[in-house]
């Protein structure tokens, strides 16, 4: 549809009618889509101020961003919904106080310095360490600049960098907090447990229909069914026509052609490679291969590159520097290449594997094509009925008349919940597969005409609630079975609970665990030795139980529930091992890293609070309505 829309944009008569069109918008009193200020100021602090334009930018390049996560469904008012207008607002506040500190310090950033920075930054960077200006074009246009609005943004940022430095350059985190973090996430203890799951506890007294009754009552939440909806509809699919759409030999064969790329394989090498500085250390590197030299150790020993450093991976003759291609595809198998020099420096190369391109023929694809082939054409067909059905819709003709007038897919479908699932739990049966259709299903109220809808799938459909089944308690006959499993396992627990509770005050007194085990109900292990962490991952050791443990004195006892909810642990702590600071440096180098960021996080928070004081910060919150009336968000 929007297709024939562009198509049809550029004769006169739309022209024409666009114009009206625009004209009766002003009439209407619609006319401030054209006439908001792009440059009138959201957010002044001091001298600084912060354009509609701009703070739409940041607003829409925001919502590209959570849609590169979420999914292109993910839209403006989802984004509204989730307070990303106030979070824009803030960071945009925040950013401006930094920016009118920069200025009255006088701080600035070179074009040289900029382009350099620009040239060393990874995501320019081609699989060679190379600046490539497509690659930095296409970022910058997936994230919503140009090459000179980036510029700005990045002298901005960079100046603030500067301004940051100046405060942080001598922020150290103090030796005795480090080595306290250290030691506390890194001490290790061995724990011997008594487990005791509980459905091995006997003596549970079976619950009377007074008791389900009870617990049926004061368990609401755990027996309410959900809402459910009935519904009718109806769904146009490309595939629902493939049987009735023909593709000619010709047809294909030319979708064959246009996509002979798809098919074709070129081919490949799995390599690694050796950089050296000059042509004098590349040939000591390959004599050093040459007698026999392990080629790992070698690019560690005498190029400084580990193992992951030298593997480029599977990589075509277009991958690799035009002055080394031939030559790396003209190595076997295992082969090392000599020394070769490119723009990029010396390099020795290994091929590890080889593939061999090629294509797959017509007669090897014919089927997938002439499928696909089919599907297009019957995507065009699917619109055509689409605009057919709306028709009829109009006309006054309910779903089924519509459906069976032009031979459409359609249903009803008794009960649905909001996950798509039927009153047994299990998926609906007959539900369209378009992505949306559950989620408008639960916006649409019974009485609603409904409208045909386009799919992101390509499918259409119509959606129609014929009753709401409001959200209630299911009755204990619908339940009782499962209010009885809730009832014993209640029980079986604090039974559970209270028999491990004398365990561990007889382990207390001085007995062993294992003196303590019943055979066939309870068992005894010791744990590998572990910190808090990993305790914590422990499914015989709950939170609540690990908090205790790590409290405790070499010998001592301590019970509680286990992670997994299904059994009550008594554990002694059998030995403590303190971790030792030198035996881990990169662990100790990281939490020096966590404790001087947190810090440093501090400070900036407290300079914000100062800055805030220092400069007047003004909101224009009737601009930021204007900007989010629907007519004028693009998101």
């Amino acid at each position: 549809m929007l297709n024939a829309l562009r198509q049809s944009a550029g004769s006169w008569v739309v022209k024409i009618f666009l114009g009206l069109l625009v004209l009766s918008f002003a009439a209407w009193g619609i006319g401030d889509i054209f006439r908001l200020q792009p440059d009138a100021a959201v957010i002044t602090v001091g001298d600084t101020k912060i354009t509609s334009y701009q703070f739409l930018n940041d607003f829409n390049r925001q919502v590209r961003r959570m849609q590169r996560s979420l999914g292109p469904t993910f839209d403006t008012q989802q984004a509204r919904q989730l307070g990303m207008v106030e979070q824009v607002l803030q960071q945009s506040i925040t950013r401006a106080l930094y920016d009118q500190e920069v200025a009255e310090l006088e701080l600035t950033i070179s074009d040289a310095d900029i382009a350099t920075w620009i040239k060393r930054s990874s995501a320019f960077k081609d699989s060679f360490g190379r600046f490539d200006k497509l690659r930095f074009e296409q970022v910058l246009r997936d994230n919503g600049f140009n090459e000179q609005s980036y510029i700005i943004a990045s002298r901005r940022d960079l100046s603030r960098e500067q301004l940051f430095a100046s405060l942080m350059s001598g922020t150290h985190a103090p030796d005795p907090v480090v080595k306290t973090f250290f030691q506390y996430q890194q001490e290790n203890r061995v724990f011997e447990v008594l487990s005791l799951p509980y459905d091995k506890v006997s003596g549970i007294a079976t619950p009377a229909e007074a008791d389900l009754t009870a617990y049926h009552e004061a368990h609401k939440d755990q027996f309410m069914a959900p809402e459910y909806r009935a519904l009718s509809y109806l769904t146009l699919r490309p595939e629902h026509l493939l049987e009735e759409t023909l593709a000619s030999d010709e047809e294909v064969a030319e979708a064959y052609e246009a996509r002979l790329n798809e098919f074709t394989t070129p081919p490949s090498r799995d390599v690694e490679q050796i950089v050296a500085e000059d042509e004098a250390a590349a040939q000591s590197i390959a004599g050093r291969l040459k007698d026999g030299g392990d080629f790992y150790a070698v690019a560690k020993e005498l190029a400084d590159m580990d193992k992951a450093s030298v593997k480029l991976g599977k990589m075509t003759k277009a991958d690799l520097p035009e002055e080394a291609a031939d030559g790396v595809f003209a190595l076997a198998s295992g082969q090392i290449s000599e020394p070769m020099e490119t723009g990029l420096g010396w390099h020795i190369f290994r091929v590890l594997k080889i593939t061999e391109g090629g294509s797959r023929t017509l007669d090897e694809v014919r089927a997938q094509v002439s499928r696909d082939v089919k599907l297009e054409k019957a995507g065009e067909a699917v619109f055509e009925l689409s605009n057919k059905v709306e028709d009829q819709l109009a006309g006054g003709a309910t779903i089924r008349e519509v459906a069976e007038a032009l031979n459409l897919h359609h249903g009803v479908i008794a009960a649905v919940d909001s996950q798509g699932r039927g009153r047994d739990g299990q998926p609906a049966a007959g539900l369209p597969k378009a992505p949306e259709f559950i989620q408008d299903a639960f916006t649409v109220q019974p009485g609603d005409e409904g409208q045909l809808k386009e799919s992101g799938d390509g499918s259409y459909y119509l959606v129609q609630v014929d009753k709401i089944i409001e959200t209630a308690l299911r009755p204990i006959a619908d339940v009782r079975d499962d209010v009885r499993k809730a009832v014993m396992a209640e029980r079986r627990a604090k039974a559970g609970a209270a028999q491990s509770a004398k365990l561990a005050a007889a382990a207390r007194s001085g007995k062993a665990l294992a003196a303590l085990v019943q055979t066939g109900v309870s068992s005894v292990a010791t744990l590998a030795p572990m910190t808090r962490q990993q305790a914590a991952g422990d499914a015989q050791l709950s939170a609540e139980l690990v908090k205790k443990l790590f409290q405790l004195r070499t010998g001592e006892i301590a019970d509680g529930p286990a992670l997994s909810g299904n059994s009550h642990s008594v554990v002694r702590l059998v030995k403590i091992t303190k971790a030792v600071a030198r035996d881990e440096p990169d662990r100790l180098k990281q939490l020096d890293e966590m404790v001087r960021n947190s810090m440093t996080e501090d400070v900036l928070a407290q300079y914000r609070a100062a800055l805030q004081k220092k400069y007047d910060v003004e909101i224009n919150d009737s601009i930021i309505d204007s900007l989010f009336d629907e007519l004028n968000v693009r998101g």
